[in-house]
């Protein structure tokens, strides 16, 4: 009996021995196997090289062509500016002109609405003439900037009919009096300021329809 509870002593000691080695291994080897995951660093962080080569060229190729397009627009956007610029002085300078003839025709018009008719060495007769003379010579001296190529070359046929190659008025567009002119050249005068008056609107909404491709 004695020698059966030694050996049955012995036996379970035994087992219980055995299991705990058997946990305290693979314990051990738990832990090994998580401090090698912690210590083993990510391929692709180390590895740049190793992210896909044509996900990297894409995204190049997209923001290069984006750049293009941005730089695009910006030399669309100056050169319009440009045209703009050129226009504005060019029409600037018509309805000047168009205002200058503006009181020109009203001269005129002072002249031959008066009733009874004004004589010819009238004194107001005359200083009205010499008022469209004044009017003329300083109109006579203004400079019209040509629109920007692009919009000349559309309303050249209707520029070289008002205005001369310097950029002035031409005269014949524009008829001289004397303060002794007759009632006939009056008139005659104040129908060349019509068309000079019609001419001028249309040549600047010609010009601005130029611009904006009307």
């Amino acid at each position: 009996m004695e020698v059966q509870t030694s050996n049955g002593v012995n036996t379970a000691y035994l087992s219980v021995q055995q299991t705990t080695s058997q946990k305290q291994a693979q314990q051990s080897q738990q832990t090994q196997t998580a401090e090698t995951q912690q210590n083993t660093p990510d391929s692709m962080a180390l590895n740049p090289a190793a992210q896909p080569a044509d996900q990297v060229k894409l995204s190049s190729s997209v923001t290069v062509k984006n750049l293009d397009t941005v730089k695009a627009i910006e030399q669309m956007h100056t050169r319009m500016n440009q045209l703009v610029k050129g226009t504005r002085e060019t029409n600037e300078a018509l309805n000047k002109a168009a205002e200058q003839v503006n009181f020109m025709q009203g001269n005129l018009t002072s002249i031959i609405k008066n009733f009874p008719p004004f004589p010819i060495d009238s004194k107001e007769r005359q200083e009205l003439l010499m008022s469209y003379t004044s009017i003329r010579q300083e109109m006579m001296k203004m400079t019209i900037p040509q629109p920007p190529p692009p919009m000349y070359e559309q309303v050249k046929h209707e520029w070289d009919k008002t205005v001369g190659q310097n950029g002035q008025m031409l005269s014949s567009a524009v008829p001289a009096l004397e303060t002794t002119s007759s009632d006939t050249q009056v008139n005659e005068a104040a129908a060349q300021l019509e068309n000079a008056s019609a001419g001028l609107a249309n040549l600047s909404s010609s010009v601005t329809k130029a611009l904006i491709g009307g």
